[in-house]
């Protein structure tokens, strides 16, 4: 690719909402129960989709090119829409109220294969439905434990509420961009933990790769696949696809076995990187309401 600095725009966006809200937010959640509290999503979505100049933009950009034909209004509000059922629901996923979801797993076979064949593995998802349905599900379905390797420092208002709701998630977190972070990952995966990356993003100017996406070049780091690769442990890619109302499709794909002997690991890299970006498209052009970059992820100049 041709040498660019890259705004990682991300980084730089102010968390919105106050805390005070968050927290009464999560309190009428669990008092009023999900029915009731989904009723607040509709002004809350029409609010963002009036004022969130940026992120309506990035919405625009990004449905032109998953849907067949021009973006409506309407599907900018059924984007943030879900955005917000999928953070509401991630309150009743954190208090082990799994029960009132419909859900479905698919290709399960192949992380229980994975982590009976290796001691750790990495999950790779994306910021696209729910990670929080399947650190859920993952409890109910198996005695993995599941690590999320993330950045924390753009959402510490939601981070903190989150926590409140259940104080065992900061011990399921290895926060990104610390000294400590490449030692807490490999002695996760030393004490066979899964390890959850959510690729579509980085913090970082280096190894990145441009490769198209949705039919436009889109920028992604290669430092994740190169992390799997030294450490030689195989990748899935996970997603928690929310279909509506009180349903969740939660599925399970092979990207790429490090574990076995590479000769050219740069190519390996490569190779699972490509495979990661093209499901990436294939599930949003499937599920387009689900994939919550609000930002120029093209880095492109916007057009309304």
């Amino acid at each position: 690719m041709t040498k660019k600095k890259i705004e990682f725009d991300w980084m730089r966006r102010e968390e919105r909402g106050s805390l005070i809200l968050l927290r009464l937010l999560v309190w009428l959640s669990l008092f009023f129960g999900r029915n009731l509290t989904r009723l607040l999503l509709y002004p809350i979505s029409l609010y963002f989709v009036l004022t969130a100049t940026q992120a309506r933009r990035a919405s625009r950009q990004y449905l032109q090119k998953v849907l067949s034909r021009s973006v409506r209004l309407k599907d900018i509000f059924k984007h943030f829409f879900y955005f917000a059922a999928i953070s509401l629901d991630r309150i009743y996923f954190l208090n082990g109220q799994v029960q009132i979801f419909s859900t479905t797993i698919e290709n399960e076979n192949l992380l229980h294969i994975a982590m009976q064949q290796h001691k750790g593995i990495f999950l790779f998802g994306a910021h696209m439905g729910s990670s929080e349905a399947l650190r859920a599900l993952g409890r109910q379905h198996t005695d993995y434990s599941f690590v999320q390797l993330m950045y924390q420092e753009n959402a510490k208002k939601l981070g903190q509420v989150l926590a409140a709701i259940n104080p065992e998630l900061q011990q399921e977190i290895i926060p990104l961009g610390t000294l400590e972070t490449m030692m807490q990952v490999y002695e996760a995966l030393k004490n066979g933990s899964m390890i959850g990356i959510l690729a579509d993003r980085t913090l970082q100017q280096t190894n990145l790769k441009e490769q198209d996406f949705l039919g436009e070049e889109a920028v992604f780091s290669e430092n994740a696949f190169r992390l799997a690769a030294i450490l030689r442990k195989p990748v899935l890619m996970m997603l928690g696809l929310y279909l509506g109302e009180n349903k969740y499709r939660l599925l399970f794909e092979e990207i790429y076995d490090f574990s076995r002997p590479q000769q050219d690991q740069a190519q390996a890299v490569t190779i699972a990187r490509e495979r990661y970006v093209n499901l990436l498209a294939k599930y949003c052009q499937e599920y387009p309401y689900n994939w919550f970059n609000f930002y120029n992820f093209w880095q492109t100049s916007w057009k309304e």
